[in-house]
């Protein structure tokens, strides 16, 4: 307990200095990471590639018809100076076709553009969705995704949602991206473990102005076999 202690304050000391966090020493095989959209304005991405960020995922699009204003500017300067990509979609969905719909929106936003991480799903925004109802969508959405691209999406969420929302079982045939701060492990609910741990989203990185940037750790799992 104290050695994770030690390892989170000296993780802040670095957000403060705006340095990148290391990953957790606990996950010494993962990958330094970051995710990014329209939010932290043009980035520098010359500066970022030098802060020992190896990946990042790119908010890609958001509902049935947005495409993040930074979106191709952050895949292809990320790309230029070293940076291997993904992307992920803001999901709106309040219907099981919605959810389809959607799923192939964000499949044709991405599908012109070389990635190395899987696509992921981020749905947070449920209105007043029943549980029920937002699990049908949840694998309504990630069944049609992993139809149009070929490869099998990544959930994303915050520990709350895996543990208390998320709960069909089902889903867990996906990896997870779990986002969970001032802990030493985060909560996986039905997983049995995390393809990727988004451990701070309050982290300085060189290059970017927002002074609130999630920062995250990316395991193997993550990451295609070979780039699209």
């Amino acid at each position: 307990m104290k050695k994770r202690i030690c390892l989170f304050s000296l993780c802040v000391i670095l957000i403060l200095c705006g340095c990148a966090c290391p990953a957790p020493a606990a996950q010494a095989r993962s990958h330094n990471g970051l995710d990014v959209s329209e939010w932290q304005g043009k980035i520098n991405w010359r500066r970022v590639s030098r802060t020992g960020v190896r990946y990042v995922y790119i908010r890609a699009c958001v509902g049935s018809g947005y495409v993040d204003s930074q979106f191709r500017r952050n895949h292809r300067l990320a790309r230029r100076y070293g940076i291997k990509t993904g992307f992920y979609h803001y999901v709106t969905a309040r219907s099981v076709e919605q959810a389809r719909r959607q799923a192939r929106f964000f499949a044709r936003t991405i599908e012109p553009y070389r990635y190395h991480l899987k696509p992921v799903m981020d749905f947070e925004s449920f209105g007043a969705l029943s549980k029920a109802e937002i699990n049908r969508i949840a694998l309504a959405y990630l069944k049609e995704l992993r139809k149009q691209t070929g490869r099998k999406p990544v959930i994303y969420s915050d520990s709350n949602n895996v543990i208390n929302t998320f709960t069909d079982r089902r889903l867990t045939r996906y990896p997870l991206w779990v986002a969970a701060y001032g802990t030493g492990r985060p909560a996986t609910g039905n997983w049995d473990t995390y393809a990727g741990w988004q451990f701070a989203d309050n982290g300085k990185i060189d290059g970017i102005g927002d002074d609130s940037v999630d920062l995250d750790v990316f395991r193997r799992r993550l990451l295609l076999k070979k780039a699209t």
